[in-house]
């Protein structure tokens, strides 16, 4: 019989259904990023920040530094020594190191022992998977994709990974010398990966999650119940930063993602994520997408629209993420999957068949079905490593875009996800291969940080919960109490009672947050339809047969304003195409006689806008 054990789904801190747990911090943990400077390396400027903290003495100390980047993990108990690092020009910001958790989801048994003449395509959707090995590369031709299993780890021993050539090695690390970094990356013997938990080679996996989410990525290639284990089209990267209890940090996930692309992998999965945004993350996400690397993101497993309540990393809006929803096998989406415009796609994410560590299996070896959005992303990555065997030259973000454009719609995913669709395989094969000779593209990108959080608000952080939020800087340091999870719930977080709380006392906080306004100002707002932003954003123009690009000042579900000698006349016409979105807007040119400046009013709001306009505003305060 196959092994049962508990399934760990999806991913860091995506919460309960019932509700979203309180940001968790590691006590007196933080991740500093030093300001890059033209003509400067990565390596010298990580350098300078390294000395800026030995400066400071012992009360802090570095952890470890992100290789290829400017961000470092340092730990400090000291708030002066903070407020000193925060007023230093050389850096550009600070941010607590986020708790990550797994949460327990229900498993359901797979029954027998797969036989040797099994198949296996993920599911009973019809995601034509079989039918794309027909068209694709022969497993003995071409190179095989690297992809990262950024997890719990991987069980070597499996027969699947073991038996397949799927594992991944370190050919410098491997030939070289036990107990020396022979690469010089900073890690010593990582011959096929690293633990971020022990600090160490060793990735085995002790929670089960890594290495079923690992079998998914290569069933996509090859079936992976076969008695007598074929040859891989994958090679898996593991990298190791939840420990056994499911547990652990936003630096360690960082670290994984610039050791993945360091290390040469082309496709990295993410089956985590949680509800706090991170500027060092969106570094991480950044650095991939500008070294060609592609990323499948889980959306979570809440039942949430993540338009409204984001999850990260899937909500980032890097060029190179793929956020995924799980489906169902009749192509609905799951009940507890995430879902919304920020969403991209769907993949089958319930009842999966994968591998998982164990002894006293039948070849080869155990497994186990489990359900969440951590099993649906790993299909979305596995595809993206074969499409990269047929057309290698391709980017991250062209590799992004054939997945998203080559999928089955379904009503029932209309709103649900962008695409309104479900992966096919067949039909991204098919246009890899037709990309087999299109040359490589990546456009440029440059994060646009979501919010600025004071670390002061941080200063104490327990493990129960962590302080702070986006609202805090707009209601008033009296409303921090309420609104960041620091009053006195002995939970450490805000709890019921204090949630209840803060929404009797949410119209005291805004009379108290306007108070710090003029009356004209407060006048103002209070007549606005739409809550004004200011927000910096790339605007192409259309006036008849005139385009004009400038950049927004403002921004609000009603419209935009920019500042400039544009030539106008109110209550024209117009397009605007807003970078980020792919529709263009109609509006109508009006005129702001208090700031002597011309704005566009929206005629039409696009599902997109609202999507993207709640991520982008995310921890802003209306101007």
């Amino acid at each position: 019989m196959v092994r049962l054990a508990a399934l760990f789904t999806t991913t860091i801190i995506f919460a309960a259904v019932s509700g979203y747990a309180q940001s968790q911090v590691v006590q007196g943990e933080y991740i500093i990023k030093i300001k890059s400077q033209k003509g400067a390396t990565s390596n010298s400027r990580l350098s300078k920040g390294v000395s800026l903290i030995k400066k400071m003495g012992s009360a802090v100390h570095v952890k470890q530094a992100f290789w290829g980047s400017t961000m470092m993990h340092i730990k400090t108990n000291s708030q002066a020594s903070l407020d000193q690092l925060r007023a230093d020009p050389e850096v550009e910001f600070i941010e607590p190191n986020y708790k990550l958790t797994i949460d327990p989801v229900e498993v359901q048994p797979f029954g027998t022992a797969p036989g040797a003449f099994d198949s296996y395509d993920q599911s009973y959707a019809d995601v034509q998977v079989t039918d794309s090995w027909a068209v694709a590369m022969p497993y003995n031709q071409g190179t095989k994709t690297v992809v990262a299993v950024i997890d719990t780890g991987l069980d070597m021993t499996h027969a699947l990974f073991a038996d397949s050539g799927a594992i991944w090695q370190n050919t410098a690390e491997l030939n070289g010398t036990p107990g020396v970094d022979d690469d010089s990356n900073g890690y010593i013997d990582d011959i096929n990966g690293w633990n971020y938990v022990s600090n160490s080679g060793s990735i085995y996996d002790d929670d089960d999650h890594g290495t079923h989410v690992a079998g998914i990525v290569l069933g996509v290639g090859q079936d992976i119940l076969q008695s007598s284990v074929r040859e891989s089209k994958i090679k898996i990267m593991p990298l190791k930063f939840l420990d056994a209890n499911g547990s652990g940090t936003t630096a360690n996930a960082v670290s994984a993602i610039y050791y993945a692309v360091n290390m040469g992998a082309k496709v990295i999965n993410n089956s985590w994520g949680g509800s706090s945004y991170s500027r060092s993350l969106h570094d991480a996400y950044t650095y991939a997408h500008t070294n060609g690397v592609v990323i499948a993101s889980a959306a979570g497993n809440s039942g949430s629209d993540n338009d409204t309540t984001p999850m990260y990393p899937a909500a980032l809006d890097t060029p190179n993420n793929i956020a995924v929803a799980a489906s169902t096998d009749s192509d609905n989406k799951a009940s507890f999957s995430n879902y919304g415009l920020t969403v991209h796609v769907a993949a089958p994410g319930v009842a999966i068949v994968s591998s998982v560590p164990g002894n006293g299996c039948p070849s080869p070896g155990c497994f186990q079905m489990m359900s969440g959005t951590s099993m649906a992303s790993p299909f979305v990555a596995g595809l993206a490593a074969l499409l990269i065997r047929e057309a290698p030259q391709l980017s991250g973000y062209q590799v992004r875009s054939i997945i998203l454009s080559s999928t089955n719609t379904f009503s029932s995913l209309i709103n649900k996800v962008s695409t309104s669709g479900r992966v096919n395989a067949l039909l991204a094969t098919q246009a890899a291969i037709a990309q087999a000779g299109t040359a490589a593209y990546n456009p440029s990108y440059t994060p646009v940080y979501k919010t600025e959080r004071s670390v002061a608000s941080d200063s104490a952080p327990t493990d129960s919960g962590g302080g702070g939020c986006g609202l805090v800087k707009a209601l008033g340091a009296g409303a921090s109490s309420f609104l960041d999870g620091s009053g006195s719930d002995s939970s450490g977080g805000m709890g019921t009672s204090g949630a209840i709380l803060a929404m009797i006392l949410l119209p005291v906080l805004l009379a108290v947050g306007l108070r710090r306004k003029t009356p004209l100002e407060v006048q103002q707002i209070q007549r606005r339809q739409y809550a004004r932003y200011t927000l910096a954003k790339d605007l192409v123009l259309k006036i008849g047969d005139q385009v004009i690009t400038t950049a927004s000042d403002t921004l609000s579900l009603g419209g935009v304003s920019f500042s400039g000698t544009l030539q106008m006349n109110k209550g024209e016409k117009i397009k605007v195409k807003i970078e980020g979105l792919d529709q263009e807007m109609d509006g109508e040119v009006v005129w702001c006689s208090q700031k002597q400046s011309y704005g566009v009013k929206f005629l039409n709001i696009t599902d997109q806008l609202r999507a993207q306009f709640s991520t982008w505003t995310l921890g802003l305060s209306p101007t």
